[in-house]
């Protein structure tokens, strides 16, 4: 996409040139194009043609479908159903002296996860199952970065998301982004850079990968998902300006889940339909078995509600809406006073964090969030978000 040319272009006349530090940390939410930007630079590197990324010669060719000897790629993957039968799952695992050995499910995950990824460099991969990087993996890297390059002398190592690398994981790495073989480029990519070490921090050139401009990515929704210009913005708004994160979002029923989040409103801000707003929350939350990732979606669109709410009504303030497709029907909720949508804010954050850092039961954290947002209209003062 047209927001990641310029970034793209510095790193890559870098590496032609031969100035591009050996340890690079692209910083970015995900899907915003630094596994896009990583191969890109892969591809120059490893370029026949001057390194010039030319997209035509051998080398272009097989780092475009991850078959290169000399392109390493790692990336955190779920450890699904161990079996007597294990195979390693990366290429620079030796399958057998490797320790990092596991089932054929894994395998399938990991390769279904590389597929994705060569079709739509920006697509967000979810898992049915907590994902990291086992330190028995990392170590395979580490020895596999000791051989000799098996074409012209040069090799790239592309890790993602290294912020979810494995207790002693990233203690084992850290030594290797210090000191990179004379050979090696690092290029390693984050969403979360504030769960890094800081060393690691520091030892790396940290490169921040930029949103793309709303009105291009309006127009990229519209063309991939075939949605209406307000539907278009929303997703715009709400994905941090990522591509990947917007098409996961719609992929993701957002639109069906915000529907019943706004009927949820829609009874708080009447304030004489609580017991059935509980009722609601109950049958949401308690009596159904949700991931953290639909969750994190829920918290996502109650956020974008409490923000439309402080923005509706003010002069010129509109055209900042998120919800844009479904002003009316924000517009009947009212507008809470100021100091309520600040509480409401604030116990979202709360709950958000009780949730999905705490692993406190959405179906404890959710009526105590809609409860706390009724008291607060009927009175701010002297609330605490204090979860029982």
């Amino acid at each position: 996409m047209i927001h990641l040319n310029k970034t793209t272009k510095r790193l890559t006349d870098a590496a032609r040139e031969g100035n591009l530090s050996q340890s690079v940390l692209l910083v970015g939410r995900r899907g915003m194009g630094k596994f896009k930007i990583a191969m890109d630079i892969a591809g120059a590197l490893l370029c026949e043609n001057d390194k010039s990324g030319c997209g035509k010669c051998r080398s272009c060719g097989d780092v475009s479908r991850l078959i290169h000897p000399d392109f390493i790629l790692l990336f955190p993957f779920p450890n699904l159903r161990p079996e007597s039968k294990k195979v390693t799952v990366f290429p620079f695992s030796d399958p057998v002296s490797s320790s990092a050995r596991f089932s054929e499910d894994t395998r399938d995950e990991v390769e279904r996860f590389r597929e994705i990824k060569l079709n739509d460099p920006y697509a967000v991969v979810e898992f049915g199952k907590k994902e990291n990087i086992p330190a028995e993996t990392v170590r395979d890297l580490i020895r596999s970065l000791a051989r000799t390059p098996l074409r012209g002398g040069r090799r790239v190592v592309v890790v993602l998301d290294i912020d979810k690398m494995a207790f002693g994981a990233a203690d084992l790495f850290l030594k290797t982004v210090e000191e990179p073989p004379v050979n090696t480029h690092l290029i390693l990519t984050t969403s979360r850079p504030d769960l890094l070490l800081p060393t690691l921090l520091s030892r790396t050139h940290v490169v921040k990968v930029p949103p793309a401009d709303k009105d291009e990515l309006k127009s990229h929704i519209a063309g991939r998902l075939k949605t209406g210009g307000d539907e278009s913005s929303f997703l715009a708004g709400v994905s941090g300006g990522s591509p990947g994160e917007a098409v996961y979002l719609y992929e993701s029923e957002i639109f069906e889940r915000r529907k019943r989040i706004v009927e949820n409103f829609v009874m708080l801000c009447g304030g004489k339909e609580i017991n059935r707003l509980i009722d609601n929350v109950n049958g949401d939350y308690s009596m159904k078995r949700l991931t953290p990732e639909e969750i994190r979606l829920d918290f996502v669109i109650m956020e974008s509600i409490i923000h439309d709410l402080y923005l509706l009504g003010q002069n010129g303030l509109d055209k900042y809406l998120l919800n844009v497709d479904i002003k009316k029907e924000l517009k009947k909720l009212g507008r809470p006073a100021a100091e309520t949508l600040d509480l409401w804010g604030e116990c979202c954050a709360e709950v958000k964090k009780a949730c999905l850092v705490n692993n406190v039961g959405a179906g404890t954290a959710m009526p105590f969030f809609y409860i706390s947002c009724a008291r607060a209209i009927v009175n701010p003062a002297g609330l605490n978000f204090t979860l029982p």
